[in-house]
């Protein structure tokens, strides 16, 4: 992975963020937590602040987030999860966390799959991944000719896999994991009027769910082992 393509061009708020969404999908308790992604710390910090997590351990590619985050984590690893070796001991952890991590991947299937030994029996794997399959993406691709990459979002540059909620539900049932629940990420439409922000959720209401997954951005899938 080009490490180049994040340099300088993810804001400040990329990796400094505290994932709430994810942190909600966590039951309190002595857990050991390994965080694929970890980025400053932060999520990991208040896992532990907060009582969630006993254990937190961090591994990102970056390595000026990865010294931040040693500040707040018990252990960070630096390097690429797809090609650094693992020392873990087996059902080590209970949870595994890769919040907006496995569409930056070129192997995505085969990270899971590398990571599910490390996981305890009955433990649960926590991923937020972007989908393709949103109103936006597709009124720019059918009306305007566009599939445009960004710096952040559907469409980042840094993004290498594409996923819609069926496709990513299929990459863990297939790996043994039973998904456990699956939280939307509504965001709103600006196309139809513009200049307006027009509620994901609002409209969802209206059309009694029928295109409810136009107007999902991103889903949080909590499966377990």
């Amino acid at each position: 992975m080009d490490t180049s393509l994040y340099e300088n061009k993810k804001s400040e708020i990329y990796f400094s963020g505290i994932r709430r969404d994810i942190i909600n999908l966590i039951d309190n308790g002595d857990n050991k937590i390994l965080e694929i992604g970890c980025a400053k710390g932060n999520t990991g910090y208040i896992l532990k602040k907060e009582g969630y997590a006993k254990v937190v351990v961090g591994i990102e590619l970056m390595e000026e987030q990865a010294k931040e985050a040693e500040k707040k984590l018990d252990k960070v690893i630096c390097g690429n999860i797809e090609t650094i070796s693992l020392d873990f001991e087996e059902n080590y952890f209970d949870y595994i966390i890769a919040g907006d991590v496995l569409e930056h991947l070129y192997n995505p299937w085969k990270t899971i799959q590398k990571l599910k030994p490390f996981l305890k029996e009955k433990g649960f794997f926590i991923a937020s991944i972007p989908t393709i399959r949103n109103f936006n993406i597709l009124f720019d691709l059918i009306f305007k000719g566009e599939w445009k990459y960004v710096d952040a979002g559907i469409l980042d540059k840094t993004h290498l896999r594409f996923f819609t909620k069926k496709t990513m539900l299929k990459m863990f049932t297939e790996n043994g994991f039973e998904i456990v629940n699956v939280v939307p990420n509504y965001d709103g439409i600006g196309h139809i009027i513009p200049g307006k922000h027009i509620s994901g959720e609002l409209i969802n209401k209206f059309t009694f769910g029928l295109f409810k997954e136009f107007f999902v951005i991103q889903y949080i899938i909590k499966a377990k082992k």
